[in-house]
């Protein structure tokens, strides 16, 4: 998985030694451009410049976003640890600094179609810590198809045992869009669904499918977008709905 799993730079290990982050499982740098792209911005940029300077200008402002065309950007980096993260986002200077056991992340995925043809796919991860901790996450950085799930997966074992046992105490547990509780599952628009009248609980197209036993189609039928820590809740929603605990 990782990229540079040995070059931590020396303040990014202090500060992961700061925040107990643990061992470093690896780093991710920004997505370059390929070659027959990054001649077509350069040609593109010339042309502008020798016509139209203004918007010539604006396009190579544009470009800087880029780490092809900007030192700055290249040098950011996604480090993911034992413990949390550290990611310099993708605008802006700084690092962020979150931890699995504290973060909430939600997780937006979309594929574009382009004349009914599927075309690339957009990674968008927000990780939401204690406080004013931030990061927004995205195909920025290379191999968001696996530092994604990696992600998630950190956050299942930091957070999912503790969400379990909170349920099990007969606590309700937030996931945003939706709630779980030994009650039954409980969805902001339609209200609570007891687990004896849960029959599938499914995720398609960047939906979360609840289907009830008393009829066709979904009960409920909530983005991915809006469920924070989405393997925490599949996971403990799944031992709820097969164990169906008493209220």
């Amino acid at each position: 998985m990782a990229v540079a799993p040995n070059t931590l730079p020396p303040e990014a290990a202090e500060l992961a030694a700061t925040h107990r982050l643990g061992s470093l499982q690896g780093t991710f740098t920004p997505k370059r451009l390929n070659k027959l792209l990054f001649a077509l911005y350069i040609f593109t940029t010339i042309h502008l410049l020798a016509i139209f300077v203004i918007p010539g200008v604006l396009f190579f402002w544009w470009l800087r976003r880029t780490p092809d065309f900007s030192r700055r950007q290249a040098a950011k980096r996604l480090h993911l640890f034992e413990h949390g993260l550290m990611v310099h986002p993708q605008s802006g200077d700084g690092v962020v600094v979150i931890r699995w056991d504290s973060v909430r992340l939600y997780q937006n995925i979309t594929q574009k179609i382009i004349n009914g043809i599927p075309s690339t796919t957009e990674y968008v991860y927000s990780a939401v810590g204690p406080g004013r901790d931030h990061a927004t996450i995205t195909h920025f950085y290379e191999g968001p198809e696996t530092w994604g799930p990696h992600m998630q997966q950190a956050v299942l074992r930091a957070q999912g045992p503790a969400a379990l046992e909170s349920v099990l105490a007969g606590e309700t547990v937030n996931f945003g869009d939706l709630s779980l509780s030994a009650t039954g599952l409980t969805a902001r628009a339609k209200g609570l669904l007891p687990w004896s009248e849960v029959r599938e609980i499914q995720v398609r197209a960047g939906r979360i499918l609840v289907a009830g036993t008393g009829g066709a189609g979904a009960w409920c039928n909530s983005a991915v977008s809006d469920i924070a820590n989405l393997h925490v809740f599949l996971a403990v929603a799944e031992h709820l709905h097969t164990h169906r605990p008493a209220a």
